[in-house]
Protein backbone atom coordinates (compact mmCIF):
# COMPACT_ATOMS: atom_id res chain seq x y z
CA UNK A 1 0.00 0.00 0.00
CA UNK A 2 2.79 2.37 0.81
CA UNK A 3 4.77 1.49 -2.23
CA UNK A 4 1.67 2.70 -3.86
CA UNK A 5 0.79 5.81 -2.57
CA UNK A 6 4.18 6.45 -3.40
CA UNK A 7 4.78 5.75 -7.06
CA UNK A 8 1.44 7.83 -7.52
CA UNK A 9 3.28 10.70 -5.41
CA UNK A 10 5.87 10.81 -7.87
CA UNK A 11 3.54 11.02 -11.23
CA UNK A 12 1.93 14.29 -9.42
CA UNK A 13 3.30 17.38 -11.59
CA UNK A 14 5.59 19.65 -9.64
CA UNK A 15 7.54 23.02 -9.83
CA UNK A 16 11.17 22.86 -10.53
CA UNK A 17 12.81 22.42 -7.41
CA UNK A 18 15.93 24.26 -8.08
CA UNK A 19 14.43 27.57 -9.59
CA UNK A 20 15.64 31.12 -8.63
CA UNK A 21 13.11 34.14 -8.47
CA UNK A 22 13.90 36.60 -11.26
CA UNK A 23 14.09 39.38 -9.02
CA UNK A 24 16.95 37.57 -6.78
CA UNK A 25 18.73 37.68 -10.69
CA UNK A 26 21.58 39.78 -12.03
CA UNK A 27 20.52 39.66 -16.13
CA UNK A 28 23.48 40.69 -17.84
CA UNK A 29 22.25 42.38 -20.96
CA UNK A 30 25.51 44.67 -22.55
CA UNK A 31 29.31 43.52 -21.85
CA UNK A 32 31.52 46.60 -22.89
CA UNK A 33 35.31 45.27 -23.49
CA UNK A 34 38.28 47.67 -23.41
CA UNK A 35 42.27 47.93 -22.63
CA UNK A 36 42.28 47.48 -18.96
CA UNK A 37 41.91 50.67 -16.93
CA UNK A 38 40.68 49.90 -13.34
CA UNK A 39 38.17 51.88 -12.16
CA UNK A 40 37.71 53.84 -8.75
CA UNK A 41 36.40 51.15 -6.68
CA UNK A 42 38.82 48.93 -8.17
CA UNK A 43 42.04 50.71 -7.58
CA UNK A 44 40.88 51.24 -4.01
CA UNK A 45 40.48 47.29 -3.33
CA UNK A 46 43.95 46.97 -4.51
CA UNK A 47 45.24 49.21 -2.52
CA UNK A 48 43.64 47.34 0.32
CA UNK A 49 44.83 44.30 -0.84
CA UNK A 50 47.18 44.45 -3.77
CA UNK A 51 47.39 41.24 -5.98
CA UNK A 52 51.16 41.76 -7.08
CA UNK A 53 50.87 38.40 -9.53
CA UNK A 54 47.88 39.75 -11.67
CA UNK A 55 48.87 40.90 -15.11
CA UNK A 56 45.94 42.94 -16.53
CA UNK A 57 44.61 42.93 -20.33
CA UNK A 58 41.37 43.50 -20.67
CA UNK A 59 38.76 45.92 -19.04
CA UNK A 60 34.95 44.06 -18.91
CA UNK A 61 31.77 46.50 -18.49
CA UNK A 62 28.55 44.69 -17.83
CA UNK A 63 25.07 46.27 -17.72
CA UNK A 64 22.84 44.25 -15.76
CA UNK A 65 19.12 44.90 -14.95
CA UNK A 66 17.13 44.92 -12.10
CA UNK A 67 14.25 43.19 -12.91
CA UNK A 68 11.89 44.68 -9.95
CA UNK A 69 13.24 48.27 -11.04
CA UNK A 70 12.25 47.59 -15.05
CA UNK A 71 9.27 46.50 -13.52
CA UNK A 72 8.37 50.46 -12.33
CA UNK A 73 8.89 51.72 -15.77
CA UNK A 74 5.63 51.59 -16.84
CA UNK A 75 3.89 53.07 -14.34
CA UNK A 76 6.19 55.67 -12.95
CA UNK A 77 7.19 59.04 -14.31
CA UNK A 78 11.39 59.10 -14.71
CA UNK A 79 11.26 61.97 -12.00
CA UNK A 80 9.33 59.23 -9.68
CA UNK A 81 12.17 56.94 -10.16
CA UNK A 82 14.97 57.25 -7.44
CA UNK A 83 17.57 54.91 -9.44
CA UNK A 84 17.94 53.52 -12.65
CA UNK A 85 16.50 50.07 -13.97
CA UNK A 86 19.97 49.17 -14.46
CA UNK A 87 23.67 48.68 -13.45
CA UNK A 88 27.34 48.96 -14.84
CA UNK A 89 30.14 47.44 -13.21
CA UNK A 90 33.55 47.32 -14.20
CA UNK A 91 35.88 44.32 -13.69
CA UNK A 92 40.05 44.80 -14.72
CA UNK A 93 41.96 41.39 -15.10
CA UNK A 94 43.58 39.04 -17.36
CA UNK A 95 41.08 37.31 -19.11
CA UNK A 96 37.02 37.67 -19.62
CA UNK A 97 36.40 34.26 -17.93
CA UNK A 98 38.53 35.32 -15.22
CA UNK A 99 36.99 38.73 -15.07
CA UNK A 100 33.42 36.73 -14.85
CA UNK A 101 34.84 35.06 -12.17
CA UNK A 102 36.28 37.41 -10.58
CA UNK A 103 33.15 39.72 -10.16
CA UNK A 104 31.44 36.83 -8.27
CA UNK A 105 33.67 38.06 -5.23
CA UNK A 106 31.77 41.77 -5.36
CA UNK A 107 28.16 41.11 -5.95
CA UNK A 108 25.82 38.73 -4.77
CA UNK A 109 24.32 37.69 -7.98
CA UNK A 110 26.90 36.94 -10.67
CA UNK A 111 25.67 38.58 -14.11
CA UNK A 112 23.26 35.54 -16.14
CA UNK A 113 24.68 35.74 -19.73
CA UNK A 114 21.09 34.16 -21.19
CA UNK A 115 19.80 37.60 -22.03
CA UNK A 116 23.02 39.27 -23.77
CA UNK A 117 21.71 41.25 -26.21
CA UNK A 118 25.43 43.57 -27.69
CA UNK A 119 29.00 43.32 -26.87
CA UNK A 120 30.51 46.76 -27.61
CA UNK A 121 34.51 46.21 -28.55
CA UNK A 122 36.77 49.49 -28.00
CA UNK A 123 39.29 49.70 -31.14
CA UNK A 124 41.93 49.96 -29.18
CA UNK A 125 41.70 46.15 -27.90
CA UNK A 126 41.11 45.69 -31.32
CA UNK A 127 43.83 47.32 -32.77
CA UNK A 128 46.00 45.55 -30.32
CA UNK A 129 44.34 41.71 -30.14
CA UNK A 130 43.18 39.77 -32.87
CA UNK A 131 39.13 39.72 -32.30
CA UNK A 132 39.44 35.90 -31.83
CA UNK A 133 41.02 36.34 -28.80
CA UNK A 134 39.10 38.28 -26.51
CA UNK A 135 35.97 36.88 -27.64
CA UNK A 136 36.93 32.92 -27.22
CA UNK A 137 34.80 32.79 -23.98
CA UNK A 138 31.68 34.29 -25.37
CA UNK A 139 32.19 31.60 -28.76
CA UNK A 140 32.40 28.30 -26.05
CA UNK A 141 30.24 29.88 -23.01
CA UNK A 142 27.25 27.23 -23.32
CA UNK A 143 25.03 30.25 -20.85
CA UNK A 144 25.36 32.50 -23.96
CA UNK A 145 23.66 32.22 -26.85
CA UNK A 146 25.42 32.90 -29.78
CA UNK A 147 23.01 35.96 -30.92
CA UNK A 148 24.46 39.61 -29.45
CA UNK A 149 25.23 42.21 -32.08
CA UNK A 150 28.57 42.66 -32.41
CA UNK A 151 29.53 46.61 -32.51
CA UNK A 152 33.20 48.63 -32.50
CA UNK A 153 33.54 51.67 -30.05
CA UNK A 154 35.49 54.75 -31.63
CA UNK A 155 37.03 55.30 -28.16
CA UNK A 156 36.46 53.66 -24.59
CA UNK A 157 33.18 51.05 -24.89
CA UNK A 158 32.37 51.23 -21.03
CA UNK A 159 31.05 54.80 -22.31
CA UNK A 160 28.58 53.69 -24.65
CA UNK A 161 26.85 51.98 -21.55
CA UNK A 162 26.23 54.93 -20.28
CA UNK A 163 22.74 56.73 -20.15
CA UNK A 164 21.78 60.14 -18.63
CA UNK A 165 17.81 59.23 -18.58
CA UNK A 166 16.39 57.27 -15.35
CA UNK A 167 14.29 54.75 -17.92
CA UNK A 168 16.49 54.49 -20.78
CA UNK A 169 18.11 50.92 -21.07
CA UNK A 170 21.27 50.85 -23.52
CA UNK A 171 21.53 47.32 -23.58
CA UNK A 172 18.48 47.47 -25.05
CA UNK A 173 17.98 50.80 -27.35
CA UNK A 174 21.77 49.97 -28.70
CA UNK A 175 20.90 47.14 -30.70
CA UNK A 176 17.61 47.96 -31.60
CA UNK A 177 18.99 50.90 -33.88
CA UNK A 178 20.36 48.66 -36.22
CA UNK A 179 16.10 48.09 -37.15
CA UNK A 180 16.45 51.77 -39.10
CA UNK A 181 18.55 50.28 -41.61
CA UNK A 182 15.71 50.82 -43.80
CA UNK A 183 15.74 54.78 -43.32
CA UNK A 184 19.66 54.84 -43.67
CA UNK A 185 22.23 53.62 -45.09
CA UNK A 186 24.87 54.10 -43.00
CA UNK A 187 23.63 51.38 -41.30
CA UNK A 188 24.97 47.79 -41.66
CA UNK A 189 23.62 44.92 -41.59
CA UNK A 190 23.68 43.30 -38.20
CA UNK A 191 26.93 41.22 -37.54
CA UNK A 192 25.65 38.60 -34.40
CA UNK A 193 28.40 36.59 -32.74
CA UNK A 194 27.87 33.23 -34.36
CA UNK A 195 28.40 35.19 -38.08
CA UNK A 196 31.69 36.80 -36.53
CA UNK A 197 32.84 33.48 -35.43
CA UNK A 198 32.24 32.39 -39.28
CA UNK A 199 33.97 35.22 -40.68
CA UNK A 200 36.93 35.54 -38.37
CA UNK A 201 37.95 31.25 -39.09
CA UNK A 202 37.45 32.49 -42.90
CA UNK A 203 40.48 34.54 -42.75
CA UNK A 204 38.92 37.07 -45.09
CA UNK A 205 38.63 40.46 -44.28
CA UNK A 206 35.06 42.34 -43.59
CA UNK A 207 33.31 45.15 -41.76
CA UNK A 208 31.94 46.27 -38.63
CA UNK A 209 29.77 48.86 -37.64
CA UNK A 210 31.30 51.99 -35.34
CA UNK A 211 29.38 53.46 -32.62
CA UNK A 212 30.86 56.61 -31.76
CA UNK A 213 29.45 58.69 -27.84
CA UNK A 214 29.06 61.81 -27.51
CA UNK A 215 27.86 63.46 -23.55
CA UNK A 216 24.76 61.44 -23.44
CA UNK A 217 23.92 60.58 -27.11
CA UNK A 218 24.96 57.41 -29.05
CA UNK A 219 25.21 56.85 -32.52
CA UNK A 220 26.28 54.49 -35.52
CA UNK A 221 28.95 56.30 -37.23
CA UNK A 222 31.02 55.02 -39.86
CA UNK A 223 32.88 51.35 -40.15
CA UNK A 224 35.84 49.42 -38.89
CA UNK A 225 37.99 46.98 -41.57
CA UNK A 226 39.01 43.86 -40.03
CA UNK A 227 41.86 42.45 -41.99
CA UNK A 228 41.15 38.74 -42.30
CA UNK A 229 45.07 37.59 -41.71
CA UNK A 230 45.53 39.49 -38.35
CA UNK A 231 41.80 39.14 -37.26
CA UNK A 232 42.70 43.12 -35.84
CA UNK A 233 40.99 46.74 -37.13
CA UNK A 234 43.40 48.12 -40.49
CA UNK A 235 41.27 51.08 -40.90
CA UNK A 236 37.66 52.80 -40.99
CA UNK A 237 35.71 54.27 -43.54
CA UNK A 238 33.43 56.91 -42.74
CA UNK A 239 29.76 57.23 -43.13
CA UNK A 240 30.29 58.85 -46.72
CA UNK A 241 32.58 55.19 -47.71
CA UNK A 242 30.03 53.32 -45.95
CA UNK A 243 27.18 54.56 -48.16
CA UNK A 244 29.63 53.87 -51.43
CA UNK A 245 29.67 50.45 -49.67
CA UNK A 246 26.02 50.03 -49.68
CA UNK A 247 25.88 50.70 -53.33
CA UNK A 248 28.61 47.79 -54.10
CA UNK A 249 26.86 45.25 -51.45
CA UNK A 250 23.56 45.86 -53.09
CA UNK A 251 21.02 43.30 -51.95
CA UNK A 252 18.13 44.89 -53.25
CA UNK A 253 18.28 46.89 -50.07
CA UNK A 254 16.28 50.29 -49.63
CA UNK A 255 16.30 53.11 -47.82
CA UNK A 256 18.82 56.08 -47.18
CA UNK A 257 19.99 59.36 -48.53
CA UNK A 258 21.80 60.51 -51.36
CA UNK A 259 22.92 63.88 -51.15
CA UNK A 260 23.46 65.94 -54.89
CA UNK A 261 24.44 69.58 -53.48
CA UNK A 262 28.25 69.74 -54.00
CA UNK A 263 27.83 68.74 -57.77
CA UNK A 264 25.26 70.89 -58.96
CA UNK A 265 25.25 74.02 -56.43
CA UNK A 266 25.33 74.94 -52.95
CA UNK A 267 22.35 74.48 -51.74
CA UNK A 268 20.83 71.01 -51.01
CA UNK A 269 19.28 68.26 -53.27
CA UNK A 270 18.16 64.69 -51.66
CA UNK A 271 17.24 61.93 -53.10
CA UNK A 272 15.67 59.02 -50.69
CA UNK A 273 16.80 55.45 -52.22
CA UNK A 274 14.22 53.20 -53.40
CA UNK A 275 16.34 49.86 -54.07
CA UNK A 276 19.84 49.32 -54.90
CA UNK A 277 20.88 45.86 -56.67
CA UNK A 278 24.44 45.53 -58.14
CA UNK A 279 26.73 42.64 -59.38
CA UNK A 280 30.41 41.91 -59.33
CA UNK A 281 31.53 40.14 -63.06
CA UNK A 282 35.21 38.95 -62.47
CA UNK A 283 37.92 37.62 -65.05
CA UNK A 284 41.52 36.27 -64.74
CA UNK A 285 44.43 37.05 -66.82
CA UNK A 286 48.29 36.25 -66.05
CA UNK A 287 47.49 36.07 -62.56
CA UNK A 288 45.50 39.51 -62.19
CA UNK A 289 42.25 40.20 -61.87
CA UNK A 290 39.56 42.17 -63.45
CA UNK A 291 36.29 43.22 -61.70
CA UNK A 292 33.28 44.60 -63.45
CA UNK A 293 30.70 46.16 -60.76
CA UNK A 294 27.72 46.60 -61.73
CA UNK A 295 25.11 48.83 -59.83
CA UNK A 296 21.45 50.05 -60.48
CA UNK A 297 19.48 52.08 -58.33
CA UNK A 298 16.18 53.67 -57.91
CA UNK A 299 14.50 56.35 -56.27
CA UNK A 300 12.83 59.99 -56.07
CA UNK A 301 14.44 63.58 -55.64
CA UNK A 302 12.44 64.23 -52.02
CA UNK A 303 13.94 67.68 -51.33
CA UNK A 304 15.60 70.38 -53.75
CA UNK A 305 16.04 73.65 -52.80
CA UNK A 306 17.42 74.81 -56.13
CA UNK A 307 12.62 74.82 -57.21
CA UNK A 308 11.38 78.20 -57.43
CA UNK A 309 7.69 76.52 -57.94
CA UNK A 310 6.70 73.49 -57.77
CA UNK A 311 5.94 71.79 -60.80
CA UNK A 312 7.98 73.14 -63.16
CA UNK A 313 9.94 70.79 -64.39
CA UNK A 314 10.36 68.23 -67.58
CA UNK A 315 11.29 65.06 -68.13
CA UNK A 316 14.46 66.45 -69.69
CA UNK A 317 15.43 68.22 -66.15
CA UNK A 318 14.86 64.57 -64.43
CA UNK A 319 16.99 62.45 -66.82
CA UNK A 320 19.92 64.97 -66.66
CA UNK A 321 19.15 64.71 -62.73
CA UNK A 322 19.78 61.12 -62.92
CA UNK A 323 22.89 61.54 -64.74
CA UNK A 324 24.48 63.62 -61.76
CA UNK A 325 23.42 61.30 -59.85
CA UNK A 326 25.07 58.57 -61.77
CA UNK A 327 28.26 60.39 -61.80
CA UNK A 328 28.01 61.28 -57.75
CA UNK A 329 27.38 58.06 -56.94
CA UNK A 330 30.07 56.29 -59.50
CA UNK A 331 32.67 58.91 -57.59
CA UNK A 332 31.90 58.27 -54.33
CA UNK A 333 32.49 54.23 -55.62
CA UNK A 334 35.63 55.04 -56.99
CA UNK A 335 37.31 56.79 -54.20
CA UNK A 336 36.38 53.82 -51.62
CA UNK A 337 37.56 51.26 -53.99
CA UNK A 338 40.52 53.16 -54.37
CA UNK A 339 41.16 52.97 -50.55
CA UNK A 340 40.57 49.62 -50.50
CA UNK A 341 43.19 48.92 -52.29
CA UNK A 342 46.29 51.46 -51.64
CA UNK A 343 45.80 52.08 -48.64
CA UNK A 344 44.78 49.32 -46.73
CA UNK A 345 45.30 46.86 -48.94
CA UNK A 346 42.22 44.84 -47.53
CA UNK A 347 38.96 43.51 -49.15
CA UNK A 348 36.29 43.96 -46.49
CA UNK A 349 33.52 43.91 -49.42
CA UNK A 350 33.37 40.18 -50.60
CA UNK A 351 34.56 40.39 -53.96
CA UNK A 352 36.49 37.19 -53.38
CA UNK A 353 33.13 35.37 -53.17
CA UNK A 354 32.38 36.28 -56.84
CA UNK A 355 35.37 34.75 -57.57
CA UNK A 356 35.38 31.72 -55.13
CA UNK A 357 31.94 30.79 -56.60
CA UNK A 358 32.59 31.14 -60.54
CA UNK A 359 35.97 30.54 -60.31
CA UNK A 360 36.76 28.01 -58.16
CA UNK A 361 39.62 26.32 -59.54
CA UNK A 362 41.32 29.82 -59.01
CA UNK A 363 40.36 30.59 -55.93
CA UNK A 364 42.22 27.88 -54.49
CA UNK A 365 45.47 29.08 -55.80
CA UNK A 366 44.77 32.81 -54.44
CA UNK A 367 42.37 32.02 -51.45
CA UNK A 368 45.60 32.40 -48.91
CA UNK A 369 46.91 36.05 -49.98
CA UNK A 370 43.58 36.86 -51.64
CA UNK A 371 44.11 40.73 -50.30
CA UNK A 372 47.19 41.03 -52.15
CA UNK A 373 45.31 40.43 -55.27
CA UNK A 374 42.56 42.62 -54.70
CA UNK A 375 44.75 45.30 -54.25
CA UNK A 376 46.53 45.15 -57.41
CA UNK A 377 42.99 43.96 -59.27
CA UNK A 378 41.82 46.26 -61.68
CA UNK A 379 38.20 47.44 -61.22
CA UNK A 380 35.45 48.96 -63.44
CA UNK A 381 32.45 50.88 -61.99
CA UNK A 382 29.14 51.34 -63.89
CA UNK A 383 26.41 53.22 -62.40
CA UNK A 384 22.42 53.48 -63.84
CA UNK A 385 19.93 55.45 -61.60
CA UNK A 386 16.05 55.92 -62.64
CA UNK A 387 13.97 58.36 -61.12
CA UNK A 388 11.12 56.41 -59.96
CA UNK A 389 8.93 59.67 -58.87
CA UNK A 390 9.03 62.62 -58.34
CA UNK A 391 7.45 63.34 -54.92
CA UNK A 392 4.34 65.58 -55.03
CA UNK A 393 5.47 68.03 -58.10
CA UNK A 394 3.79 67.56 -61.03
CA UNK A 395 5.34 67.17 -64.34
CA UNK A 396 5.34 70.16 -66.57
Amino acid sequence: MQAAVLAAWMLLPSGCWSNKEIETQSLQIAVALDLPHPTKVERGLDAVNPDRHARDYITNTFQLIIPGQVGKIGGSTSEELSTRPYRNISQTGESVFGNVRELAKRISTPPLGHHLKVIIISDALAKRYDIASFLDFYFRDNDIRLSPLILISRGEAGKTLESDSQTDIPGFQIPETVRNRFRSNKILPPVQSYELLSMLRSKKSFLLQTVVKSDSELEYRGAAIVKGESGKIAGYLSDQELEAASWIRGGNRRGGVLKLGRNLSNVPIDLEIGSIQSSIAAKESNGRFHFLVDVEGDGEIMEDWRQTAVGKYSDAYYRGMERKLEEEVKQNIESLLDQLQSRYHADPLEFHETVRRRMPRTWKKVQEHWDEHFSAADVEVRVRIHLAGHGASELS
